[in-house]
């Protein structure tokens, strides 16, 4: 962690009100903690993010300003940012950067530590255990999120998503976003070097998010 940046073990509104790319590279090894308390109770290890960077960013849907799809990400961090995509699958972001900067990191993958029998009955049978998560689509079939998830506050004891804190730093990788036509060549994407639960083809050096 650099100097001057908020104690990882306190991921407070403030840690996720900070730069979107900051936030994605230390996501990296924080844990997803989905209907803790429950029979289908998960806790996943996040291994790769992407960061989007608003109004800035091209690739963003934030990029043209607030719509209704996009609104949430407009607003306080620390919410989540639900969407639907090519008419079959969900993706789950975490709003950033200040209240009005638009921001959200895309959670692409996430390894099981908790519930893998929750996971796999969402995700039916012969998916690899690495594979569960794997995929920004996969993760949200895998744990059960959805448009209904859409602008909730994980900081919320309530909400049925959470985002706990690492307990280890691992060696962080960066490369380019996938799928992308815009703003293609940022290196925007943060994953966990060499975990098996990271989309292929994984960056292949450690790297610093971009200032």
């Amino acid at each position: 962690m650099r100097r001057g940046d908020p104690p990882v073990d306190e991921l407070s509104r403030e840690w996720f009100s900070r730069p979107t790319a900051d936030v994605a590279r230390d996501l990296i090894g924080c844990r997803l903690v989905v209907d803790a308390g429950t029979s289908s109770a998960v806790v996943a290890r996040i291994v790769e993010t992407e960061a989007y960077l608003g109004t800035g960013d091209p690739a963003s849907h934030a990029y043209r300003g607030p719509t209704p799809r996009s609104r949430v990400m407009f607003g306080p961090a620390a919410h989540l940012y639900v969407y639907f995509t090519y008419g079959m699958h969900h993706c789950a972001n975490l709003v950033t950067d200040a209240d009005g900067v638009a921001g959200a990191v895309l959670l692409r993958a996430a390894a099981v530590e908790e519930g893998v029998a929750a996971v796999a009955a969402r995700r039916g049978t012969g998916v690899a255990v690495t594979a569960l998560l794997r995929g920004p689509g996969n993760l949200c079939r895998g744990l059960g999120i959805s448009r209904t998830e859409d602008g909730i506050d994980l900081i919320d004891p309530g909400a049925r998503v959470h985002i706990n804190p690492r307990v280890e730093t691992p060696d962080i990788g960066i490369g380019t976003r996938i799928g992308l036509r815009q703003a293609a060549d940022r290196l925007l994407r943060f994953s966990w070097l060499g975990d098996p639960a990271v989309s292929r083809p994984g960056p292949r050096a450690p790297g610093k998010a971009p200032r």
